[in-house]
């Protein structure tokens, strides 16, 4: 029953989400917080791993989540399998689907004013649903005890410095261009990381 849930819940995830991963993750923490899945806490760590492994950020989310749900059941490592592949499979499989049809309706409708319509009026929906997440993340780590959802002045208690100064350092180097070239994604993550592992592991800095 729950890989039919997670198979159920992810198709309608990537069918409903335009705009790529990002725009995914308000309905991915809407879901995994209504089925009791994951904790805020855990998908923020999920988060973070899927957008330092290899691949895109979609599906490694999903495979990831799909590890965690499969493994609560009682088939074990078996499980985590069944349910990386349910999840991974149930998030793409909108898309296969679509993009085939599109791919044989594309030359007929380009050029439709309503079709045309309807892709202007979608990117305005994708910046928001980007900007949602960006935010809730954001507060996550900025400030984890703020509930989005109801705030309160206890939510900005406990504010956590360190996260806010690493984004101020990692926002910056990511824009500065060195002989006209902007520093590799994959260099600013692998020093995030390390400095991750420094403050948070190491050091055990906790804000």
């Amino acid at each position: 029953m729950e890989f039919l849930l997670l198979f159920w819940e992810y198709f309608k995830i990537g069918l409903f989400t335009i705009g790529g991963g990002y725009a995914m993750l308000p309905l991915v923490t809407q879901v995994v917080e209504r089925r009791g899945w994951l904790t805020s806490a855990e998908l923020i760590n999920f988060i973070g791993v899927a957008e330092s492994t290899p691949g895109p950020f979609a599906i490694n989310l999903a495979t990831f989540i799909g590890v965690k749900v499969g493994g609560t059941t009682s088939l074990g490592v078996f499980g985590s399998i069944l349910g990386a592949f349910t999840a991974t499979f149930a998030v793409v499989l909108p898309s296969l689907i679509i993009i085939i049809v599109v791919t044989k309706l594309f030359e007929r409708f380009k050029t439709n004013k309503y079709v045309q319509g309807v892709l202007y009026g979608i990117k305005p929906v994708v910046v928001g649903l980007i900007l949602s997440a960006v935010i809730t993340v954001g507060c996550s780590v900025i400030l984890p005890e703020l509930k989005l959802t109801a705030i309160t002045k206890e939510g900005f208690a406990q504010f956590n410095w360190i996260s806010l100064i690493i984004v101020a350092v990692f926002f910056p180097l990511s824009k500065i261009k060195i002989k006209n070239r902007k520093i590799h994604p994959i260099i600013l993550i692998v020093l995030s990381a390390a400095v991750g592992i420094v403050l948070f592991g190491a050091l055990k800095i906790t804000q």
